[in-house]
């Protein structure tokens, strides 16, 4: 294995476990709405340094940076001479975290310069790890994984992922897979939503988000679905999904049915 896999698979696991037992003893009737942003910040807060301890513990030199505010650890060298850098992810899905929906996940990313080495997404509920290094293939709890074999959409399975402000054309989009045989699924966590099209849970994943929000928390999601022999495009075929935030993914017959069915709606990219 990897030793910096090893060392992400060690923090994410140690935080998991921190992040479910707040799961586990929060009473959400008495949670007031102008407390759950509080609430949410703090755990991720401590998630982040919880993992941030170990990293710096092995790597001391290597930047770490979060995906939902501008903590660095590093703050005078957002690139470090090594050229590699560390992303933690928030909880994803807070909200399901806080409705104790039992579907979240923390993710690791770690780049060198541009390029995404190691991925890794933990679903600390489920205690399903999945991980991959690139160029050496993903897992799921160490063992390999591959995405589905569905040919066409006929019985497939599709998840849908949306932020809040684009949910206005959910249903407009889904019309335009009104004549076709397809199971659609909401999860409302991404970056799990991709690791199951990782493994073959399900057959692929749209995702229609902002260009100025951070997508960065997904890389690890990529990362896994590429080296689980999948494909991700945005919605004109490129790979400036990272960019703009608007994903198709799956194997690639998936892709070549569903980005023609994209691309004839009116989605703006």
């Amino acid at each position: 294995m990897h030793p910096m896999l090893n060392i992400a698979i060690q923090a994410i696991r140690k935080a998991g476990d921190f992040v479910v037992k707040q799961y586990e003893f929060l009473d959400r009737n008495s949670i007031r709405s102008n407390y759950i942003n509080d609430l949410i910040y703090k755990i991720n807060e401590k998630s982040y340094n919880i993992i941030a301890t170990i990293i710096r513990k092995f790597y001391p030199l290597h930047t770490i940076v979060t995906t939902w505010h501008d903590h660095n650890v590093n703050d005078n060298n957002i690139y470090c001479k090594e050229g590699i850098r560390w992303i933690i992810g928030s909880i994803d899905s807070d909200i399901n975290f806080v409705k104790q929906f039992p579907f979240f996940a923390l993710s690791i990313s770690v780049f060198f310069k541009e390029h995404i080495e190691i991925g890794v997404i933990y679903d600390p509920i489920h205690n399903e790890l999945f991980s991959a290094c690139r160029g050496k293939g993903a897992q799921l709890n160490g063992y390999r994984i591959r995405v589905g074999t569905a040919k066409n959409l006929n019985g497939a399975i599709i998840v849908m992922s949306c932020v809040y402000e684009k949910q206005h054309v959910v249903v407009n989009f889904l019309n335009k897979f009104s004549n076709k045989y397809i199971y659609f699924r909401y999860t409302g966590a991404t970056v799990l939503d991709l690791a199951y099209v990782a493994v073959g849970r399900v057959d692929g994943c749209i995702a229609i988000f902002l260009k100025n929000i951070n997508n960065n928390k997904l890389a690890s999601g990529v990362l896994i679905i590429r080296e689980s022999g999948g494909l991700i495009v945005d919605f004109t075929g490129a790979d400036n999904y990272l960019l703009f935030g608007n994903i198709i993914a799956g194997n690639t017959k998936i892709i070549r049915t569903i980005l023609p069915i994209v691309q004839s709606s009116d989605i703006d990219d």
